[in-house]
C-alpha cells in the first residue's frame, strides 16, 4: 500500500471538484463520524469548512474533530434545550450556509436537530442532508441479521416498567429490531427482552468503528449469559430478531431438518424425504440444500 492515500493529482481533483460545488443557501446536516475519525466524507468537510457557522450539539466534542481536519469555522452550542431560541435562530440569514453536527453520526437520529430543523422549514430556510455514517444502519450491516425490513427505536425508556410495557407493544413486529443502550443498562434490557420475546436471535454491536469494536452473535440468552460475564463497557447497539409467522416458521423449521439430513444423508436423499415429507416443490428444496451445501 502506498505511504499517501491521494496522490497530488487525486488531492487536486478533490479540491477542484469541491470549489466546484453549487452549494445553496440553507441548512446542510453533516453527519460525523461515529467513532473512527476517518469516517466522513469529503462533501462534509468541505460544507463544515464553507459554513457561515456550524451549529454542534457540544462544542467542546466537535472542537476535537475540527482541530484534527484544520477547520477553522465558527461552532455555535445547540442542543436539545435552546435549538429554537433566539440566541441560535437570530444567527440564521436565509442567504448564507449553515451546518448542523452532532456529537457522532447523522444529526436527528436520536440526536438534537428535529426542533432547528422544523424551525427552518417553517422560516422557508432549505434544508440538505450530507449523508454519512449511522451506528444503527453500520450496525445491521454487519449484523448476519434480515435487512429487508426493520426499524430504529433508539434509545429505550430508562425505567423498567416503562421499558417492558415499550417492549411488549414490539412482540408482533416482524421485522428487524434495532436499539441503542447504555452499558449500565444493558443486562436489564437483555433480561427483559429475553422474558417479552424468548429467546430470539440477537446480535449486540459494541464500540463500533472504535479500536475496540466487537460484535457478539447468538440467541438472547448467550448474549446474556456473556455480558454478565464481562463488564459492559462503551456504546452499545442491540439487534433482535423479529417475529415469526407461522408460515415463516414452518418454513425454517424445514429448513432446519434439512440441516440435519444433510450431515448423515445425500443431498438427492435429503431433498426427497423432505419434499415427501411436507409436499413442497423439490427445487425449492433442492436450491436450499445447495445454499447450505456450500
Amino acid at each position: 500500500m502506498s505511504d499517501a492515500l491521494f496522490t497530488p493529482q487525486i488531492s487536486e481533483r478533490i479540491n477542484t471538484k469541491l470549489s466546484e460545488q453549487n452549494h445553496k443557501p440553507g441548512l446542510y446536516i453533516v453527519a460525523t463520524p461515529i467513532g473512527n475519525i476517518l469516517d466522513i466524507s469529503l462533501r462534509a468537510l468541505g460544507i463544515l469548512k464553507i459554513a457561515r457557522c456550524v451549529f454542534a450539539e457540544d462544542t467542546r466534542q466537535s472542537r476535537k474533530l475540527f482541530d484534527w481536519y484544520g477547520i477553522k469555522t465558527k461552532l455555535i452550542a445547540c442542543h436539545e434545550y435552546n435549538e429554537t431560541d433566539f440566541a441560535v435562530t437570530s444567527l440564521i440569514d436565509k442567504q448564507e450556509i449553515y451546518a448542523l453536527i452532532s456529537d457522532a453520526g447523522t444529526p436527528t437520529i436520536s440526536d438534537p436537530g428535529y426542533k432547528i430543523v422544523n424551525w427552518c422549514l417553517q422560516n422557508n430556510i432549505d434544508i440538505f442532508p450530507i449523508p454519512g455514517a449511522s451506528a444503527s444502519i453500520a450496525a445491521l450491516s454487519a449484523s448476519g441479521m434480515p435487512s429487508d425490513k426493520f426499524t430504529f427505536f433508539g434509545f429505550l425508556p430508562p425505567k423498567k416498567n416503562a421499558r417492558k410495557i415499550f417492549l411488549e407493544n414490539l412482540g408482533a413486529e416482524t421485522g428487524t429490531l434495532i436499539f441503542f443502550e447504555s452499558p449500565n443498562r444493558l443486562l436489564d434490557t437483555l433480561e427483559d427482552m429475553l422474558k417479552i420475546f424468548g429467546d430470539r436471535k440477537c446480535c449486540v454491536c459494541r464500540e463500533l468503528t472504535k479500536i475496540f469494536e466487537e460484535f457478539k452473535r447468538g440467541n438472547i440468552s448467550k448474549m446474556l449469559q456473556y455480558f454478565s460475564a464481562n463488564k459492559p463497557t462503551g456504546e452499545f447497539v442491540i439487534l433482535i430478531s423479529g417475529a415469526v409467522t407461522d408460515a415463516k416458521k414452518e418454513t425454517e423449521e424445514i429448513f432446519y431438518e434439512l440441516n440435519e439430513l444433510l450431515r448423515n444423508a445425500s443431498l438427492k436423499e435429503s431433498v426427497s424425504i423432505l419434499s415427501k415429507k411436507y409436499g413442497i416443490n423439490r427445487n425449492i428444496i433442492y436450491k436450499k440444500a445447495l445454499e447450505l451445501k456450500k
